[in-house]
């Protein structure tokens, strides 16, 4: 990642991407510190950070679905001039931009690490390394990247979770992925993991299952230390197997938790914004998920604490990381309502972690009540953008 502007001075940004909540987060901070926002859009109704007051919003193909049209539209707004910066809020965007990285260099600061320790936090399999070798614990895993590794998997202990060893993966010009899926037996495990291979995936993670509620530490790194420090729980996801936060609450940073956080990323070389994923059943010993290298959902509650984590990475400020208040919730209603929907659905087949009822997950959006992620009386449009979608 190149060296930022200096402190205070405003720059061209361009978001890529605007769909997730956590774009919108952002480029309300960046209009707020008086930058010129630019945000990327493809939907009909435009993305929920494109409706966002104060922004300029740009028409590009969608960037999980055509991959190289998405690099190409944003690439020749990069070159517009006016030394932009670009924040990429998906890993499809992500991963479009990696394709032409040096052609993007060219012509934009771009908010990303370098390409190889991008690529390190991108595959599972090699952040998962990395913590087990500075002593963080993560859950029994086997890698499965043929028929070869598969009679490994009868060793664990079960029921375990599958999942693709990266998260997205480009295939055909389609930003392709995979959800985790659940087994209770080495057959369903074996099946699962070959699927997920015959999809392209580049390979796949057997693990064994980790109970507990996820925990997240979003970290902003510069030379190995952290300018800016949130940590949040979650307390309610968009599937009740794993997901998204559709709820979440700010929480103390506890050395516990923040500690392995940037040990790992200073391990992985890592600089610029992150998020770390545990899973803890009470104060016990926090298990590693994964590393988000990039905006995450929840980003949106860390600026409402007082992290505000956009505003801090484009302007290049540093110092001793910020205070912010704990015990503070928000909640996405959208995320609510598909966790519903997901809750009709049924249990997963082999998830062996708790599952709320019918009615337990529609008297949470009822009465759940906390500050939406997406609506503001100041600035309206997003939410309404996110229901014409819904509805379309």
């Amino acid at each position: 990642m190149q060296a930022p502007a200096p402190l205070n001075v405003p720059r061209r940004v361009i978001v890529a991407d605007g769909a997730p909540p956590a774009a919108l987060a952002a480029v309300r901070s960046l209009v707020r510190a008086g930058h010129r926002v630019e945000v990327s859009t493809s939907r009909r109704w435009g993305d929920r950070a494109a409706r966002s007051r104060g922004v300029e919003p740009f028409a590009t193909p969608s960037p999980s679905h055509q991959s190289a049209g998405f690099g190409e539209a944003l690439l020749a707004r990069a070159k517009q001039g006016g030394g932009p910066v670009i924040l990429p809020c998906t890993e499809a965007a992500v991963l479009a931009i990696e394709a032409r990285r040096a052609e993007f260099e060219r012509h934009a600061q771009v908010l990303l690490p370098s390409s190889p320790v991008l690529r390190r936090v991108l595959d599972k399999r090699e952040t998962l390394a990395v913590a087990r070798r500075i002593g963080i614990a993560t859950p029994r895993t086997v890698t499965v990247t043929g028929p070869a590794d598969l009679p490994a998997i009868a060793g664990l202990r079960y029921p375990v979770v599958v999942k693709p060893a990266s998260s997205r993966w480009t295939a055909r010009d389609v930003v392709a992925t995979a959800g985790p899926l659940y087994a209770s037996h080495v057959d369903t495990a074996a099946l699962a993991a070959t699927r997920l291979l015959e999809d392209g995936a580049p390979g796949a993670l057997v693990q064994e299952f980790v109970p507990g509620s996820g925990w997240g530490v979003g970290l902003l790194v510069r030379a190995g230390s952290a300018s800016a420090v949130f940590v949040h729980r979650r307390l309610r996801e968009v599937h009740p197997a794993g997901g998204p936060s559709a709820a979440a609450e700010s929480a103390p940073p506890e050395p516990a938790l923040v500690e392995p956080a940037i040990a790992l990323l200073r391990a992985l070389d890592w600089e610029g914004l992150a998020m770390v994923e545990f899973r803890r059943e009470g104060l016990g010993e926090p298990v590693l998920m994964e590393v988000n290298g990039r905006t995450w959902g929840t980003l949106g509650l860390a600026i409402d604490a007082g992290v505000d984590f956009p505003a801090l990475l484009v302007s290049g400020g540093g110092g001793l990381p910020p205070a912010y208040r704990a015990g503070m919730r928000r909640r996405w209603l959208a995320g609510e309502l598909r966790r519903v929907q997901a809750v009709f659905y049924g249990r997963p087949p082999g998830y062996a972690g708790p599952f709320p009822s019918r009615w337990r997950a529609i008297a949470d959006v009822m009465l759940g009540v906390a500050p939406d992620f997406v609506f503001r009386w100041s600035d309206p449009m997003p939410f309404a953008s996110e229901v014409l979608d819904a509805m379309s």
